[in-house]
Parts: structure tokens; C-alpha cells; sequence
């Protein structure tokens, strides 16, 4: 409740017009939308995430996704930093929507689980524990030496059509890639350039093995609200 309070005292000081970064703890209780929306001259916004790893099924749907989704779409920061310290691992997407991020960097594991609509979006960097073996939900216990770029913490298959500015995802260059294609074209020429990084980070899988367990088919199916009901 700190944070809480500090944020209340600013706001009566009518300062937040002034802020330019933002950094701030958030859990599963913090609402942070119509405090971004005092925030009209930020240029970065960094959020840690620090919830209760046990959170139940109720409340990790229709209170902590939420708002976080909602203080996400509210930001006006063109870089967006999010590390993820400790939340509950759940098999659910969290989709961050957003007008105005070009950057974005997120610290955190592999079953994150997060899918950008952004359409300013320029590059994404995702910085995983290079000395722990990939969790993602795909993975098996003797294919976790090396993480899978493209889909442990952060998915590329939301960037078609929804981020056409993307330039760079885990360092892959992607811009190149049209997006008036279908999603199968595209895809296909995405993976090729992932899986060549995979060979670069020491992979050894043949492509269609590589692919059954480190890469996706479908485009995925995103929800066109904020939150999950």
C-alpha cells in the first residue's frame, strides 16, 4: 500500500504532468490506468510484476489481467519495460495493447505468455535466465538446454497485421516480411529466420523437427477486449 499512497500524494501535487519514466511495483491489486492516464509526457514506462504465486483462477482473470491490460493500453511511453519477478504460471495469453510503444523489454520466464498489439511497435527485446533451462509449456525434458525464440515469454505470431512497424524480435531481423500476404506465408518466412538463429545458438534439430515442439502453425486467436471473461 505504499506505492498506493505515494502515487495518491503526487496526484494532489498535480505532478505526474511532469513525469517522464515511470517505474512501479505492481500486483495482483494495482490499478494502474487512471494514473497512466495523468502521464500524457512519459517516455518510459517500467512495470514490475510481484503477485501472490498461488492467485485463484477468479481473480487472475477478472482482476489482475485486466487491469494489467487496461494501465497497459492507457500508457503513453513509447518504451515499455516490464520485468516479471514472481506471478502465477497459467496457461493463459496475455495480450498487450498499445498505441504508442516502439520498444518493448521484457525480463521474465518463459511461460509468460505474452502477445503485443501494437502497432508503433518497432523492435522487442526478451531477456531470459540464460543459466535455467527453458520452462516454456512446449518444452520436454530433454529438449531445454536452449530457449525457444519467437515463443518462450513473448509469442511473434501476434505481431502479423498487429505490429506492421516491427522491425526486430529477439534480434531477428523481421521487418523485411510483408505482412499483405497470408498468415502462412508469412509464417513460413518468419520460422526460417528463427529457425537460423536456432542454428546459430547451437540447435541441432532438423527444421520439421524443430518446428513440431518450437514453433506454431495457427495464427493466434487473441481476444479484441481487455481482460478475459
Amino acid at each position: 500500500w505504499f506505492d498506493v499512497s505515494l502515487l495518491l500524494q503526487i496526484s494532489r501535487l498535480g505532478s505526474f504532468r511532469c513525469l517522464t519514466r515511470f517505474d512501479v511495483l505492481v500486483d495482483q491489486n494495482m490499478c494502474l490506468k487512471p494514473i497512466l492516464l495523468l502521464m500524457p509526457n512519459l517516455l518510459q514506462l517500467g512495470l514490475r510484476i510481484l503477485t501472490r504465486p498461488g492467485l485463484s483462477k477468479h481473480v487472475y482473470l477478472n482482476k489482475f489481467i485486466p487491469c494489467l491490460e487496461a494501465g497497459i493500453a492507457a500508457s503513453k511511453a513509447p518504451v515499455l519495460k516490464v520485468t516479471v519477478m514472481g506471478e502465477t504460471r497459467r496457461l493463459i495469453n496475455k495480450v498487450f495493447r498499445n498505441n504508442h510503444v516502439e520498444k518493448l523489454v521484457v525480463t521474465g520466464p518463459c511461460t509468460f505468455n505474452l502477445f503485443p498489439v501494437m502497432e508503433k511497435l518497432k523492435e522487442v527485446v526478451v531477456n531470459l535466465e540464460t543459466n535455467v533451462n527453458c520452462s516454456h509449456w512446449k518444452s520436454k525434458i530433454d529438449d531445454r538446454t536452449l530457449h525457444r525464440a519467437g515463443i518462450c515469454c513473448v509469442n511473434v505470431g501476434s505481431v502479423y497485421k498487429n505490429c506492421p512497424n516491427m522491425e526486430r524480435f529477439m534480434g531477428v531481423e523481421i521487418g523485411m516480411v510483408s505482412h499483405k500476404q497470408s498468415f502462412e506465408e508469412w509464417n513460413t518466412k518468419i520460422k526460417k529466420r528463427f529457425y537460423d538463429d536456432y542454428l546459430q545458438q547451437g540447435g541441432s534439430k532438423e527444421m520439421n523437427a524443430w518446428a513440431k515442439t518450437r514453433w506454431f502453425e495457427r495464427r493466434p486467436e487473441l481476444s479484441k477486449y481487455i481482460g478475459h471473461v
